[in-house]
């Protein structure tokens, strides 16, 4: 047997060669059959929120990105509808408008129950982000077209109507002990947008999809054989679209990032933006420029986003670790400060940008 091995050894060679070519094309073909490792991917865009939004569908029909793809907008414009201020008619837009001061106001179960894990996170920031803070953006006017500097009795004359102790939640309803309140759900609406998009992406054949919706993106499953996503993080300091960072997140994660770039406007080179600090009523300042939470809970990736942003680097970053999600902090010397699991998802590609050891 040895012998006829070694006298036969090139030509049992060339038949195991031969072999193994033809396992490697039926297993190429097969691959291609299953769809294994590559699905079909189709790119919508729109507008949701105000912003635009952009969706990136795996399937493995075409079909079933654009049935997802509707399916999607109808969730975006529902979300939108029921928690805007801006919307005629929506519940916080009546809320807004027809509360009685120390009166019980009935909310449907889910917005109230939105309104409660703010205030959850109003104590636990110690006012850092509060979800009553509109009648003060509405006088800077930096998100209606009229942006001005006001004066500081005017600010001083609304904190007066923007303290969240005076907002209480229980199981019957919520009361504003004081008159002038308004009730903001926009620091936290992009991402329940998110997390309903993720539930209603659950239940469809879709392999892995990415869900822009302005500063904030939510991954599901995966596109092919990488089973990572990679995010880029805006430049807060270059023109949209230009990223200074790449995270690498699992699908199932939402990224929420609140940045002074994002509304903003100059008077004698300074900059106003539009992330107030409630104790202050000024936009915060404290070196901070951008944030950017990642989670796999979209409410508290968009909330956090504000929360740390205000609160700063160090109160930010520990805020970020008790709660269990990752954080990166930008400051205006381009330093970049993130949670301790982040060290090696987080790529910085933009060599102006220096990450904090």
């Amino acid at each position: 047997m040895i012998r006829f091995l070694a006298r036969h050894r090139h030509l049992i060679t060339g038949i195991v060669v031969v072999g193994l070519i033809i396992l490697f094309v039926y297993m190429a073909i097969k691959t291609k059959d299953l769809k294994i490792g590559t699905y079909n991917n189709k790119t919508y865009s729109g507008i949701a929120f105000g912003t635009a939004i952009k969706k990136t569908i795996f399937a493995e029909e075409d079909e079933v990105c654009d049935k997802v793809d509707y399916d999607i907008d109808k969730i975006l414009k529902s979300v939108d509808e029921k928690l805007s201020y801006r919307e005629h008619g929506s519940e916080i837009d009546i809320l807004n408008n027809s509360y009685a001061a120390g009166g019980i106001y009935t909310l449907s179960p889910d917005i109230l129950m939105y309104l409660q894990k703010e205030m959850d996170i109003y104590k636990e920031t110690k006012g850092a982000f509060s979800p009553c803070i509109l009648p003060l953006s509405k006088l800077w006017g930096i998100e209606d077209g009229e942006a001005r500097v006001p004066k500081e009795s005017e600010i001083e004359a609304v904190l007066e109507h923007t303290n969240a102790d005076n907002i209480v939640v229980t199981d019957e309803g919520m009361t504003f002990n004081d008159v002038n309140m308004a009730i903001d759900f926009g620091a936290v609406g992009k991402g329940i947008a998110a997390d309903e998009v993720l539930s209603e992406l659950s239940k469809s054949s879709v392999k892995g999809a990415v869900i822009s919706v302005g500063g904030t993106i939510a991954t599901y499953g995966v596109k092919g054989s990488d089973t990572m996503w990679h995010i880029g993080i805006q430049d807060p300091r270059a023109e949209d679209g230009n990223v200074f960072a790449v995270l690498d997140v699992n699908g199932g994660t939402v990224i929420s990032t609140s940045g002074d770039y994002e509304k903003y406007f100059e008077v004698d080179g300074k900059r106003y933006h539009h992330i107030f600090d409630p104790g202050t009523g000024y936009p915060a300042d404290n070196g901070v420029i951008s944030v950017t939470i990642a989670t796999n809970n979209g409410f508290l990736s968009d909330a956090l986003s504000t929360a740390c942003f205000v609160m700063g680097v160090d109160k930010g970053l520990e805020y970020a670790e008790i709660k269990g999600v990752d954080a990166i902090i930008v400051t205006s010397d381009k330093n970049v400060y993130i949670t301790k699991d982040l060290r090696k998802r987080l790529h910085i590609k933009n060599t102006e940008y220096k990450l904090v050891k």
